[in-house]
């Protein structure tokens, strides 16, 4: 970061790590948390009121109210099926994935000072992909997709543990290092991934392991929410009470030491749990991108850079994508329905796109 970026953080008045200062930082993102919790809302009882059979929006909402003892409305007893094993789960899982690639991807541009960071920047996602996709090349997906997440989360897992045998020697995790240790790592395991499918026949298998690798919840279920709640939920407690030492890191290591923050104990902590949120989401999702990459940039031009607010704002933002994109997929191309992944790069590189030319167009005003 600049000096003045520096100043911002470390200024008259400010304690270090306090990026917006005063009460219109607060103000901001109190209404940008109200916006985004409606906007979430919202994107929640569509998803819940589209597809095959409609469901008018008042009967939805008066289905969940009932199941939490409150009359204030009708609907039938085939509707409330629909909702509650159908749709329901599947915004949930939604929302928990959102918010854990949102988040995720703001604590790896901060820890790495690189806002071209994202979720799968230390393999966790390419890593996923090798597990899920051997998985169901070996016949495991048709016994229980437990075995291809499984299999996603180990592979996930063992990925990053390979970064980090490589870009942290001696336990000393560096930027640089692990940055390029992420980036031989997901190189490797896409080529392996790639022959996998190579050599998988052209069956019904193949097309599971295309379908995995664009994302999607079409086989989200309750028994999947149960399980990846506990998880996401510890990993998201952790990156939003770290507000503060991601400010200290995102502009040095030593500004950060000099603070008090453990560096290297810190940044390995929040990268553990940056990457048990992705790699948790990616085993019951598949690999969905451009989320964690654009969700965090966009939040910054409205909010600011401050971690603290930016990171729960992140969560909301992701999770309410998330579950919009969700509901394109199954509703843009009715009666087929496209992969989640797809709809998020579809829009997600053009947005991506118009923020660097913004950037871009901002740097030659200023030259």
């Amino acid at each position: 970061m600049d000096a003045e970026t520096t100043a911002g953080i470390d200024g008259p008045g400010q304690q270090p790590g306090d990026v917006l200062a005063g009460a219109g930082g607060a103000r901001r993102f109190a209404a940008a948390l109200i916006v985004l919790a409606a906007v979430w809302a919202a994107a929640a009882v569509a998803a819940v009121a589209n597809g095959p059979v409609r469901i008018p929006p008042g009967h939805v909402v008066s289905s969940l109210a009932s199941r939490a003892g409150l009359d204030i409305g009708t609907h039938s007893e085939r509707e409330r099926l629909v909702i509650e094993r159908l749709r329901l789960p599947r915004v949930v899982l939604a929302t928990l994935a959102g918010a854990s690639l949102a988040a995720a991807g703001a604590t790896m541009q901060a820890l790495f000072r690189n806002p071209l960071a994202d979720p799968g920047l230390l393999g966790v996602s390419p890593g996923a992909a090798m597990g899920a996709v051997a998985a169901i090349a070996a016949g495991l997906g048709a016994l229980s997709m437990w075995w291809v997440c499984g299999a996603a989360f180990g592979g996930a897992l063992g990925a990053v543990g390979l970064v980090y045998l490589l870009g942290a020697p001696g336990g000393r995790p560096a930027p640089s290092s692990l940055l390029l240790a992420g980036v031989a790592v997901s190189a490797f395991l896409g080529s392996v991934t790639s022959v996998i499918i190579a050599l998988v026949p052209p069956d019904e298998a193949l097309r599971g392991i295309l379908f995995w690798l664009a994302g999607g919840f079409g086989g989200a279920s309750w028994s999947y929410v149960r399980v990846v709640t506990l998880p996401i939920a510890a990993g998201l407690v952790v990156l939003a009470a770290a507000g503060r030492p991601l400010n200290l890191l995102a502009v040095s290591d030593e500004v950060a030491a000099t603070t008090g923050v453990r560096v290297g104990r810190t940044r390995a902590a929040l990268l553990a749990a940056a990457t048990l949120v992705t790699a948790v989401s990616v085993s019951v999702s598949g690999t969905i991108g451009f989320v964690g990459l654009v969700v965090p940039h966009l939040l910054r031009l409205v909010i600011g850079p401050d971690y603290r607010y930016l990171l729960p704002a992140s969560m909301l933002a992701g999770a309410a994508v998330l579950v919009g994109a969700d509901t394109a997929a199954r509703t843009v191309v009715r009666p087929a329905e496209l992969q989640v992944g797809m709809v998020t790069a579809l829009v997600g590189a053009p947005v991506f796109a118009a923020i660097l030319l913004r950037q871009r167009s901002r740097l030659s005003v200023q030259v």
